[in-house]
C-alpha cells in the first residue's frame, strides 16, 4: 500500500466510520481541517511563542520576482517584499518565533518536523496537503492549526495574511 493510500485511509478514519460518507473529498479536507483545528487551538495557543514554526507553500511566491534562496527542500526568503510570505518572515521575526519554512512540497513536511522538532506548528497550504501536514503534526504530538490558501494551485496562491499573523499570535494563560 502506498504512502498516500494510506494517508487518505487515515483521514477516513478520523471522520469516524472508516469513508468520506458520501462527500466530496474537498468535503473531507475540510472536516479533518476544522476537527483538527479544534482539538488543538487551546494547545497551540499555550505555546511559548519561540517554540511556533510557521510553515507555508512555494506557490505563495511570487515567482517573477521572488528573490528567494532555493535549497534542497525548501526556500529561504529573500525579503524582497514581492509577496505576502516576506510579511510574514518580518513577523515570525518580531515575534521572536521559531522560524518560517517555505516549502517545495508537501512531502518535506515530515523531514522539517523530525529535523527542527517545533512545539507547535502553524501550516498554510492547499486543503489536501494541509489535511495531511496536520496528521503528519498530530502524530507526533505537535499542536498544529492550519489556514487554507484563498486561491489555490501550484502557482500564484493567495492567503489571508491576517488570519495567519492573528493565528501566529493567538496566545492564552
Amino acid at each position: 500500500m502506498s504512502s498516500k493510500t494510506q494517508k487518505m485511509d487515515r483521514l477516513f478514519e478520523l471522520l469516524g466510520d472508516g469513508s468520506p460518507g458520501g462527500g466530496s473529498f474537498q468535503e473531507m479536507f475540510a472536516a479533518v481541517i476544522s476537527k483538527k483545528n479544534k482539538e488543538h487551538a487551546l494547545a497551540f495557543s499555550k505555546t511559548p511563542l519561540a517554540g511556533r514554526l510557521l510553515i507555508v507553500p512555494q506557490c505563495l511566491r511570487a515567482v517573477g520576482a521572488c528573490k528567494a534562496e532555493e535549497r534542497s527542500m525548501e526556500y529561504l526568503c529573500g525579503r524582497c517584499g514581492a509577496c505576502k510570505i516576506s510579511k510574514m518572515a518580518d513577523r515570525v521575526e518580531e515575534l521572536g518565533c521559531m522560524g518560517i519554512r517555505i516549502l517545495k512540497g508537501g512531502s518535506a513536511i515530515g523531514r522539517i518536523l523530525q529535523d527542527l522538532a517545533p512545539a507547535a506548528v502553524l501550516g498554510v497550504a492547499c486543503d489536501l496537503e494541509g489535511a495531511l501536514g496536520m496528521l503528519e503534526a498530530d502524530r507526533r504530538g505537535m499542536p498544529v492549526q492550519f489556514i487554507p490558501l484563498l486561491r489555490d494551485g501550484c502557482a500564484d496562491t493567495d492567503v489571508d495574511l491576517d488570519e495567519v499573523l492573528d493565528t501566529l499570535e493567538f496566545r492564552q494563560p
